[in-house]
């Protein structure tokens, strides 16, 4: 990450690298922006605000001063077993901050407090992400709703999975998995364009998609190969997916394709 971290309520970041615009080429340049990249360098900056928030919510700041591993502080704090993989995450991302530092012995990772964190200003943020990029708001959304269950999670009295996949988390999954969403949807033009080109090469084209989601990456490789005229070369196109609601929004969005 090159955002500044020097002050804690400020947002600061460099301009892309200008030799990028020639690696990507390949891809269209509405894609690898500038707009994207500074998106990309606020969400890193968001989820370490959203880490130090964390930390103060599950306390884990006060039980820092000796070194600790992720697996310690569950028992310490009464947290459910299976949080260790979450709570890990907020470890690691302090230590990105500064405020924490890590050591290894062996496979054994343990975590000590260098410095209190700093009060997060989430609003501040979410603002700045909005300015760069309104469509923003999608991974924002999901961030700080995947973030706001992470007490309940820890003590046992909500399971993730409910709430992530439940009738709240849903709709923000829907909104995430959008390709005006291009945090997340350069992941779907970097597999479109590589399967683009290695299909350009075959006569027939014979496609198995596993575990399409709403379907947003199947739009952007449809959309590449009628772009080349490739469409006319596929005898089949099966695409696959797990979740049932997923599968009937993708059916719906690939229907008229």
């Amino acid at each position: 990450m090159n955002a500044v971290l020097s002050d804690a309520h400020k947002f600061e970041t460099q301009r892309s690298d200008p030799r990028l615009a020639q690696w990507l080429q390949q891809f269209p340049p509405t894609v690898f922006s500038e707009r994207l990249y500074q998106s990309i360098e606020l969400m890193e900056r968001y989820s370490i605000e959203l880490a130090v928030d964390l930390s103060r919510q599950l306390n884990l700041v006060d039980q820092l001063g000796d070194w600790r591993t992720a697996d310690e502080l569950c028992r310490m704090l009464s947290f459910q077993s299976r949080f260790k993989f979450a709570l890990s995450w907020i470890l690691k991302r302090l230590v990105e901050s500064g405020c924490a530092e890590a050591r290894t012995d062996g496979q054994i990772r343990s975590y000590h407090l260098r410095k209190r964190p700093w009060q997060p200003d989430l609003k501040l943020f979410r603002a700045a992400g909005l300015t760069i990029d309104p469509a923003n708001a999608a991974t924002l959304d999901l961030l700080d709703h995947a973030a706001s269950v992470y007490p309940a999670v820890a003590s046992g009295q909500q399971s993730g999975d409910h709430n992530l996949l439940g009738p709240q988390g849903v709709p923000l999954w829907l909104n995430y998995f959008h390709n005006d969403n291009l945090t997340y949807a350069v992941n779907n033009w970097v597999g479109a364009v590589l399967a683009a080109d290695h299909l350009s090469t075959r006569h027939a084209l014979r496609i198995l998609e596993v575990g399409a989601g709403t379907g947003s990456a199947s739009e952007i490789l449809l959309q590449l190969l009628a772009e080349r005229g490739l469409l006319p070369r596929i005898e089949r196109y099966l695409i696959t997916e797990p979740n049932a609601y997923f599968r009937r929004c993708s059916q719906r969005k690939l229907a008229g394709r």
